[in-house]
């Protein structure tokens, strides 16, 4: 692993576990077994890192999206090939999605770049999914920007609250069995 790599690994565990404030470049460049002065050569600042390795993490969620959304298929299929993408995502990039769930309900900074550079990227693609969908009849008459946000919304709600779906239904491993049906909850919600 290169010195950059073992940084950025360093960096996304804690970034993910603690968040911006509470993890210092003192902690990542110890706990990557390095000097300050060698993480300043790869980054700028904290800021810098944090940011890397935000866009690192979305980019690739980012392109998936928009090629499932272009590709073929009919809406649903594909409005089914994002869902799954994204869950696969969270699935397994773990830390990567903690990161940017933590930088979003943070409202670090950092998140407008996201915003401008991907984040409505990934709207647009969902957006014009859903209004296909709408216009060939196989979705209902929806308000197509609140539908996408009611989308990501669901997507996002499920794949972060585990412990308070499993106590709101008072049994461990409800949240699981609810995700394996996810995909067809929300295509049900726009579906004619």
């Amino acid at each position: 692993m290169t010195t950059k790599a073992r940084i950025e690994q360093v960096a996304r565990r804690e970034f993910a576990r603690q968040g911006f404030d509470a993890t210092s470049i003192r902690q990542i460049a110890a706990e990557a077994r390095i000097t300050k002065p060698v993480l300043y050569y790869y980054f700028k600042n904290k800021r810098d890192l944090f940011l890397s390795l935000l866009e690192e993490a979305v980019a690739p969620l980012c392109d998936e999206v928009e090629r499932i959304a272009g590709g073929d298929g009919t809406p649903r299929d594909r409005m089914s090939g994002i869902i799954a993408a994204v869950l696969r995502f969270a699935e397994k990039r773990p830390d990567e999605f903690r990161l940017l769930h933590r930088a979003v309900e943070r409202r670090e900074r950092e998140v407008q770049v996201l915003a401008q550079k991907y984040f409505r990227r990934n709207f647009r693609a969902i957006s014009g999914v859903l209004q296909e969908g709408v216009e060939r009849g196989d979705f209902r008459s929806v308000n197509v920007p609140q539908a996408t946000f009611s989308v990501i919304a669901i997507l996002i709600y499920y794949l972060t609250r585990e412990h308070v779906i499993d106590a709101i239904l008072e049994e461990r491993g409800a949240w699981k069995a609810l995700m394996e049906t996810l995909d067809g909850h929300i295509l049900a919600l726009v579906a004619v």
